[in-house]
């Protein structure tokens, strides 16, 4: 396994919202990278991430990068091709 995230140590904070900020790395096979934020975040209420142009993705829209919420955990599931490399978001309600 060799995925690598890292989370932003400054949350931006607006009223009972916070978004939380990060980067990800996978230079396997991968195709999948799980953040789990149920130490900063109640809930997920939106996220998203973008790939690095420098990293694998023939650039076609069929190779990009989508998240999913996995609502039982908190947790941000960036669901990429092998090889990604970006930065993810998440808004969601602290805890």
């Amino acid at each position: 396994m060799t995925q690598t995230q890292t989370t932003d140590a400054r949350p931006h904070v607006m009223g009972n919202m916070m978004m939380v900020t990060g980067t990800f790395t996978n230079t396997g096979s991968e195709v999948a990278t799980t953040i789990n934020l149920s130490g900063l975040l109640a809930d997920i209420v939106a996220g998203g991430a973008n790939a690095l142009s420098t990293t694998a993705g023939s650039g076609s829209g069929e190779d990009g990068v989508f998240t999913s919420i996995n609502a039982a955990t908190p947790s941000l599931v960036l669901n990429h091709v092998a090889g990604q490399g970006g930065t993810w978001w998440a808004l969601g309600n602290r805890s």
